[in-house]
């Protein structure tokens, strides 16, 4: 008797067809996983292999538009209370908090009550009209679609009724922006007053001159600050992270974390931290090219010397640390920067003051005008879309020295 030839394997993602000890056949696919982390499996019963086949491809087909049976019952809020734990722990601190705010803010008041198997592209739209009335910036709305389309086809993803209509809707335009460089002559008349008024006339210019961000300045040691070499190394950076209930199943009844017997922070797992101190922490930077060691010209060298000498003390060894030693507050920081501006009498050409991140469009800017290369410019101001090691910043150091030192010229910041 001649042995039975083996069916051949069903190819990859379409199911799998059985006969039962009845004589029908059973179709059957993966659907996601169920939300205590088992797998979900959808069955199709026909009495013909052929019809079973013309079933699971249908059911197949209707997983993955969106339209089948599965979960009709789901609300968008009930999702979000289970995908914004997990997305927590995924994401950076400050990436959460606004993903989070997203969602609390503007997703589910406007679609929260929508079940998958009911939402459709106009249910999206609603997210952006609301935030449209509401004044928000053409960049916040962008920025709030994009993390409705995360968490729409995440849902999906898990077995979820999304239709494939409400995760193709198209972002709203992101609209323009007026931040650009502040002008020479006004960056010279900040730095001025800065220098005359302010014993911290380094913090500024490490702005305006080396391009530094804000979370770099306030996490800046002087352990990474090289004055012999002229180099200061922005590996680091000031985070705040937020506390988190830790009471688990004995839970506290306290409303904010910060005030939960057990709190603790959550952040993912490659992501790296050191706590300063509170709730304030150096962390790295978002991208590899972040890190970098970037040339001081001898006029920073030389304001460094001289405010080190009479810089408030500080535990954690900050360049610009409070007046009690501690990490300076971001609220803070941008406080000084708007005064500074004021009394500078110096505004946007908007009539609106300027905006502290505009100074390291100044830096860019200057360097470019000076005909410094894109490639030395991403290096000194550290734009992710430049791929670079240590070493190779090393070998660059002379190059951006010398572009530092024009743009210092231009700055009329000479040793």
């Amino acid at each position: 008797m001649a042995a039975k030839k083996p069916r051949p394997r069903r190819q990859y993602g379409t199911g799998s067809v059985s006969q039962r000890a009845d004589g029908k056949w059973v179709g059957r696919f993966d659907a996601g996983y169920t939300r205590t982390g088992n797998r979900r499996r959808k069955t199709v019963v026909a009495t013909t292999e052929a019809e079973c086949k013309r079933r699971l491809k249908k059911a197949i087909q209707a997983h993955e538009d969106g339209t089948g049976d599965l979960d009709t019952r789901t609300t968008v809020k009930a999702w979000c209370d289970e995908w914004l734990p997990r997305e927590q722990k995924n994401l950076r601190p400050a990436s959460f908090t606004a993903t989070r705010s997203a969602v609390t803010q503007w997703i589910v008041p406007a679609i929260g009550h929508r079940k998958f198997s009911e939402l459709t592209a106009a249910d999206v739209r609603k997210i952006h009209k609301a935030m449209r009335d509401a004044g928000r910036a053409p960049s916040s709305i962008t920025r709030t679609h994009a993390v409705t389309m995360k968490l729409l086809k995440d849902a999906r993803r898990e077995g979820h009724p999304v239709t494939a209509a409400a995760t193709d809707v198209p972002p709203p335009s992101a609209g323009l922006t007026d931040r650009a460089a502040i002008p020479v002559e006004d960056a010279l008349k900040i730095l001025g007053w800065a220098t005359e008024h302010r014993g911290d006339k380094t913090r500024w210019a490490a702005a305006l001159l080396q391009g530094m961000r804000q979370a770099e300045c306030l996490g800046l040691t002087w352990a990474a600050v090289d004055l012999e070499a002229g180099t200061a190394d922005i590996s680091w950076q000031r985070m705040p992270l937020t506390w988190q209930h830790g009471c688990g199943d004995d839970p506290c009844r306290k409303k904010r974390g910060a005030d939960c017997h057990a709190r603790h922070f959550i952040y993912p797992d490659d992501y790296e931290v050191v706590h300063m101190h509170d709730r304030v922490h150096w962390a790295r930077p978002k991208s590899t090219a972040g890190h970098r060691i970037i040339p001081l010209v001898p006029w920073m060298v030389g304001a460094l010397e001289e405010w080190r000498k009479v810089a408030p003390s500080s535990p954690h060894d900050l360049v610009w640390p409070r007046p009690d030693g501690l990490s300076r507050d971001a609220a803070e920081d941008l406080a000084d920067w708007k005064m500074i501006v004021a009394a500078s009498d110096v505004a946007h050409p908007a009539g609106r003051p300027y905006v502290l991140h505009e100074a390291r469009h100044t830096t860019a800017t200057l360097l470019h005008e000076a005909g410094i290369d894109s490639e030395v410019i991403r290096m000194i101001v550290g734009h992710s879309s430049m791929a670079s090691t240590r070493g190779y910043l090393h070998l660059s150091d002379k190059r951006a020295r010398q572009a530092l030192e024009q743009i210092a010229i231009q700055l009329q910041l000479t040793a």
